[in-house]
C-alpha cells in the first residue's frame, strides 16, 4: 500500500511539472494571441487614424469652370483673328466696289461727252449761218470770205470722183475708234493762221492756202480710221473738224465735223 502511494506521488510529482509546462505555454499562446489581435487592432486604429488625417487634409479639388466673362474673352481670343480676316476682306471688297463705281461713274461721263458731241455734230453738220450765207469772194484774205478759183483749170478734178460712202465701212469707223483712242484726236489748242474765229465751211466752197499748209496736214489718215487721200487732195485740221481738201483750188471736196476735241 505504501508502495502504491509512494508510485501514486511520484507519478504525481512527474506530472505536474508537465501540466505546469502545459499550462504555461497555453498561457503564453493566449497571450500571444492577445498580443496579436491587439497589434491588429492598433494597426487597424492606426490605418483608420491616418486615412481620417488624409481625408481631413486634402483639400477638395473642384474643377474650375470658367465663367461666362472667361468664356466670351477666350472665344474672342479665337474669333479675333477670323474676324481680323473677315474685316480685311471686307475692306478689299469695298475697295474694289469703290474702283468699279469710279470706273462705271468715268465710262458715262465719257458717254455722255461723246453723246453730246454728236448731237452738236449733228447740229453742227449744216449751220443755219452757212445755209443761207456763202462765203464771199474776195481777192483779199478777210474772215467770212473765200479765195477765187484758180485761173487755170486742172483738167481731173477730185470732186466729181469722190464718194463720201466710205462712212458705211466699218474699216473706217473713226467714232468708235476714238472711243477707244481718246488721246489720240486730243490735238490741242488750234492756231488760226488770221487770227479769225471758227466759221465751219461745207463741201464746195474753197480755203484760203493758209488753213491747208503743210503745218495743218494730217499725214497718217488711217492712224484717225479716215481713207488715204486721193492724190491732189490732203486731210487737213481745221479747228476741231477734218477736212479733205483739193490742194491745188483749195475746194472743200469731204468734211467730218467735231473730228478731234
Amino acid at each position: 500500500m505504501r508502495k502504491l502511494l509512494i508510485s501514486i506521488l511520484l507519478a504525481g510529482a512527474a506530472a505536474s511539472p508537465a501540466l505546469a509546462a502545459r499550462h504555461n505555454d497555453d498561457t503564453d499562446s493566449q497571450q500571444t494571441r492577445e498580443e496579436r489581435a491587439q497589434a491588429r487592432e492598433e494597426r487597424h486604429q492606426a490605418r483608420e487614424q491616418s486615412r481620417q488625417e488624409r481625408s481631413n487634409n486634402a483639400e477638395p479639388q473642384q474643377v474650375a469652370r470658367p465663367d461666362r466673362a472667361d468664356r466670351q474673352s477666350q472665344q474672342f481670343v479665337r474669333e479675333a483673328p477670323v474676324q481680323n480676316f473677315d474685316a480685311r476682306a471686307a475692306r478689299r471688297d469695298s475697295a474694289a466696289d469703290a474702283r468699279v463705281q469710279r470706273f462705271e461713274q468715268r465710262q458715262q461721263v465719257v458717254e455722255q461727252v461723246r453723246d453730246h458731241r454728236q448731237l452738236r455734230q449733228s447740229t453742227r453738220a449744216t449751220p443755219n449761218v452757212m445755209r443761207t450765207r456763202v462765203p464771199v469772194v474776195s481777192n483779199v484774205p478777210r474772215q467770212g470770205t473765200q479765195p477765187p478759183p484758180p485761173a487755170q483749170y486742172r483738167q481731173t478734178s477730185v470732186q466729181p470722183n469722190w464718194s463720201t460712202s466710205w462712212r458705211h465701212n466699218s474699216k473706217y469707223d473713226w467714232s468708235n475708234h476714238r472711243r477707244h483712242h481718246r488721246s489720240l484726236f486730243h490735238l490741242g489748242f488750234y492756231y488760226d493762221p488770221f487770227g479769225w474765229s471758227y466759221s465751219p465751211y461745207q463741201i464746195g466752197w474753197r480755203l484760203w492756202p493758209s488753213y491747208y499748209s503743210s503745218r495743218y496736214w494730217i499725214n497718217d489718215p488711217w492712224q484717225y480710221r479716215l481713207p488715204y487721200a486721193p492724190p491732189g487732195t490732203r486731210w487737213v485740221r481745221y479747228y476741231d473738224d477734218a477736212y479733205l481738201v483739193d490742194t491745188w483750188s483749195g475746194e472743200v471736196v469731204d468734211v467730218i465735223y467735231n473730228f478731234f476735241w
